[in-house]
């Protein structure tokens, strides 16, 4: 088996590796592990869509589904959106601004942007190996990870876990960084779909295909545990949309032994009423100040349809810089980090301002 020796080894081509390897210095040898032909097909993937590259009204206790939401605070003080926005600045990338503090490319281009990313990768020589099969890591005793994989063996200072969540096994994605986490005793928390939709024990086939923006609470036991006044989109059997997506990050855990827990209650303004509407309420516009309408959760969509999965290594095994707290030079960035964002580009900005700060920290040590 061949080997070879390398200051730092990012295990797998998803968002967050992108930005770390753009900020680690370039005297620094580096190599990407990937398992698929071409990197961040997740990222590509959404390209599908109108593409929010991050959201300038992001606020860091509200927005993630955390045990830790100091943690987050803490990485977004560091490195905040306007940063962010300041590197795109230098790039030349233009970018605009829409409802709800989206930010989009300005060109809708999402693979020249992302070739843009990747030519900087290149310029610094970084090496990239793919189809490549991560097999097993070992600690050695002089500090240095030993990598197997299915073609060479590695030998690096630095390891960082960038690998994605489960959630997209028709890309490849796998458990790999949970296998690497118990593997050195870290604690982690259980694997639960979320940005999902939620099948409902209320009927609303009669309004399928319609999208509105009401009020929706959360709850759980009675107490509302969250509430959201985004889109919300009815189909043939589940309700959709922004609001649903972001109120299932907060239910943080599988609903098989415990779906009675959970219900939606949608506040409808008359303001908001239409004939569809009337008709499903059976009620009239003039007499109509406000309904509400509440469902309990029977189900929600499953792991390998959801956007993201909430779970992964907890932020009590590491320190600010995303290093583990008792193995040195181990580092698991946000994409495998307990800490999931609502949609409309939450996510893509937490991946961004981890790999940043893991690579400022790699930088000073």
């Amino acid at each position: 088996m061949k080997e070879k020796n390398y200051d730092i080894i990012i295990l797998w081509a998803w968002p967050a590796w992108l930005f770390c390897a753009n900020k680690i210095n370039k005297w620094k040898s580096i190599l990407i592990l990937e398992k698929s032909d071409s990197p961040a097909q997740k990222l590509l993937l959404s390209a599908k869509w109108r593409w929010n590259i991050t959201n300038v009204n992001i606020d860091p206790i509200k927005d993630y589904a955390t045990d830790d939401s100091i943690f987050v605070k803490s990485a977004f003080d560091k490195f905040w959106v306007k940063d962010f926005l300041e590197f795109l600045d230098n790039e030349w990338i233009e970018i605009k601004e829409e409802n709800n503090g989206r930010i989009l490319l300005k060109s809708g281009k999402v693979k020249e942007f992302h070739e843009k990313l990747l030519h900087l990768v290149k310029n610094k020589l970084i090496e990239i190996k793919y189809n490549t099969e991560f097999l097993d890591v070992n600690k050695m005793e002089d500090w240095n990870f030993e990598i197997k994989t299915s073609n060479w063996n590695y030998y690096t200072k630095n390891f960082i876990i960038a690998t994605w969540w489960p959630s997209f096994p028709k890309l490849g994605a796998t458990a790999i960084a949970l296998d690497i986490a118990k593997k050195f005793n870290l604690e982690t928390t259980e694997i639960y779909p979320a940005l999902v939709w939620f099948e409902t024990n209320q009927d609303f086939s009669s309004l399928s295909g319609s999208s509105i923006i009401w009020k929706l609470n959360l709850m759980k036991w009675d107490k509302v545990i969250y509430e959201e006044l985004w889109p919300i989109l009815f189909t043939h059997r589940w309700i959709s949309g922004p609001a649903v997506f972001n109120a299932s990050l907060f239910i943080r855990e599988n609903l098989k032994n415990s779906k009675s827990k959970y219900k939606i209650r949608l506040f409808i303004s008359d303001k908001k009423i239409t004939k569809r509407l009337l008709s499903f309420l059976w009620f009239r516009s003039n007499k109509l100040k406000e309904y509400i309408v509440s469902s309990d959760i029977v189900n929600i969509r499953w792991l390998d349809e959801a956007k993201v999965c909430g779970w992964w290594i907890k932020t009590e095994n590491l320190n600010s810089n995303f290093e583990c707290k008792n193995i040195s030079w181990l580092y698991f960035i946000w994409e495998c980090v307990d800490v999931t964002g609502k949609t409309w580009g939450f996510n893509l900005q937490r991946c961004r301002t981890s790999g940043a700060i893991c690579a400022e920290w790699i930088n000073k040590k």
